[in-house]
């Protein structure tokens, strides 16, 4: 079976900018180009992204590389309420990981410590080094 991750602003966010662990995330990304998993994140991550990359000369080749591989999962009014309805303290994640339940098996997030608590056997969270190890 296919693994569906959900990948979190921040994965997206540290290929984007290049930051300390952008490797990790090629590898991810790598294995999406080759068909071995399915990546998916929201709408509003590639809204974020856009914020930080707004003075990039090449910005929509950039994206047009990321939607080659990576879908936009649809978040329903009932993943928000749920979210609300949750003990997330940060909403935004708590929005993120709803909408993600319905459509992965996978949360891929560099911020795992603010997700552990809220997960569930239907979708587990890893870090993007532990997610590489758990697929080996």
């Amino acid at each position: 079976m296919m693994r569906k991750i959900y990948l979190d602003t921040n994965v997206i966010l540290e290929h984007a900018m290049q930051r300390d662990n952008y490797l990790q995330v090629v590898e991810i990304f790598h294995l999406a180009e080759l068909g071995v998993i399915e990546c998916y994140t929201s709408a509003a991550t590639f809204f974020t992204i856009a914020f930080f990359l707004r003075k990039e000369k090449n910005i929509k080749k950039i994206f047009k590389d990321y939607f080659s591989f990576i879908k936009v999962v649809a978040t329903q009014n009932e993943n928000l309420q749920t979210a609300i309805d949750s003990s997330f303290t940060d909403i935004e994640d708590g929005f993120q990981y709803y909408s993600a339940m319905d459509k992965c098996d996978s949360f891929v997030t560099f911020n795992k410590k603010d997700f552990v608590e809220h997960e569930n056997k239907k979708l587990r969270c890893y870090t993007p080094s532990e997610f590489l190890k758990a697929i080996e």
